[in-house]
């Protein structure tokens, strides 16, 4: 059987005036001489033949090797972006890899842009398409060292924080309470490691003196500047504040209160907000 989306070994079959047939057990497949890499085939060699789908959907082969296939994942730069289709990345041959606009984030503002880098193997449908690869999925390299900065894309943007993958596949964990702004998926930015857990390395993108001022109360500020409300007040149990906030119950009331008393925020009956500073003024 032959494996679309992969490297198959085949049989050339016979030359056509524009290419090659290769045999499988599915029929046989065209082989452009564009896509043979200057090769000088005949009928009978073998080759290594990347197999997918050309612009008409027919089973098509390339001699070129390609950076990622169903096996194999791999960062890709982004080439291109269709508000109706997804994004399109450069997979190392003339097609290129579709990452749906279903696999994509619902904000547009957080979908990678031209030159961006995200971490994909190909899924195969009705075409080749990419698949992002979630991060949870790749064992945690213990590599990096506590205080030092490095590279990193990121991989996911998350309700808690963002998810970051580099080349050497090291990943770490950015709490939205350690970033400043928004980013997207596939940006590429530089963490400080600040911790090793047992779920993995915890990271930065603050510089430090900012971080010496943050407080719990600049924590929830930041989460609501970003968000605008939470579901979230006094009431909620320590189980629901800590799976947002890295805080206990008593340090999120306490700077609730700090944040009410300074007319920030207002509450409804289940929910925080953020007031408009404008309007009260």
């Amino acid at each position: 059987m032959i494996k679309i989306g992969d490297i198959n070994v085949l049989k050339v079959l016979r030359e056509t005036d524009i290419g090659y047939m290769l045999d499988s057990k599915e029929g046989e497949i065209f082989l452009h001489k564009n896509e043979s890499e200057f090769q000088n085939l005949k009928a009978g060699d073998q080759v290594s033949a990347f197999l997918y789908f050309d612009q008409k959907q027919r089973l098509a082969a390339t001699l070129k090797t390609p950076l990622v296939t169903t096996q194999t994942a791999n960062f890709l730069e982004v080439t291109d972006v269709l508000d109706n289709l997804g994004v399109f990345l450069n997979m190392g041959i003339s097609k290129e890899l579709l990452l749906s606009k279903d696999d994509l984030p619902y904000n547009k503002n957080e979908w990678p842009r031209r030159g961006d880098k995200v971490y994909v193997k190909v899924l195969v449908k009705k075409r080749l398409v990419a698949r992002l690869i979630d991060v949870a999925e790749l064992p945690l390299k213990e590599t990096l060292t506590i205080g030092e900065e490095k590279d990193f894309y990121v991989q996911k943007v998350g309700s808690q924080g963002l998810n970051l993958l580099n080349e050497d596949l090291e990943k770490v964990f950015v709490h939205h309470s350690m970033l400043r702004g928004s980013y997207r998926l596939g940006e590429k930015t530089t963490a400080r490691i600040t911790n090793l857990n047992e779920r993995g390395y915890l990271g930065s993108l603050l510089k430090q003196k900012e971080e010496l001022r943050f407080d719990d109360a600049e924590i929830i500020m930041q989460y609501l500047t970003r968000y605008k409300k939470m579901s979230l007040t006094s009431k909620s149990s320590a189980e629901e504040v800590s799976k947002v906030f890295d805080m206990s119950k008593k340090a999120f009331k306490r700077a609730l209160g700090l944040l009410y008393k300074e007319r920030k925020i207002d509450f409804t009956e289940n929910e925080t907000i953020l007031i408009d500073g404008d309007k009260n003024e």
